[in-house]
């Protein structure tokens, strides 16, 4: 009995170089395709941030005008593709200042800057227009109220 196990652990003799080439490349294959969509996604994810991270400034601005009773002025800043939030009292007040992505431009659209006003409300309205690779991000500012939305086409 004892002999009949000896005999059986000497015949494995584990896995064969073909073997383990097989399933290296097998695993290869299956990680390739994972990484193929990943920098489309990862553009995708640049874009949404950019207006989320917009989106969440600009009600900063507006919650700051009402609860402080302050004109909040809202600035596209094209030579330095960058925004800027800040107060109209003196002394003015930096509450935002942020950098566009690389892949994001601002076009020239009807507004280069708005403010909130103490009531929430804007000074005017229209739209500020932002390239995007192959697309087009469009903040609309309405008539009345300060109510604002993003549209993406």
């Amino acid at each position: 009995m004892l002999n009949r196990s000896m005999k059986h652990v000497r015949n494995q003799q584990g896995v064969s170089m073909i073997e383990m080439l097989m399933v290296l490349s097998i695993f290869l294959i299956i990680l390739a395709a994972a990484i193929i969509p990943f920098p489309k996604m990862l553009d995708s994810m640049e874009k949404e941030k950019f207006i989320d991270q917009l989106q969440a400034d600009l009600y900063l601005a507006q919650s700051h005008a009402i609860s402080k009773q302050e004109i909040v002025n809202v600035q596209l800043l094209t030579t330095r593709d960058s925004y800027r939030m800040k107060t109209m009292t003196a002394p003015s007040t930096v509450l935002v200042q942020r950098k566009f992505p690389d892949s994001i431009r601002h076009l020239d659209g009807s507004l280069q800057e708005i403010w909130f006003l103490p009531n929430g409300n804007t000074n005017r309205f229209g739209t500020m227009l932002f390239k995007y690779k192959d697309g087009y991000i469009k903040v609309v500012f309405q008539i009345g109220k300060g109510r604002f939305y993003v549209e993406e086409q």
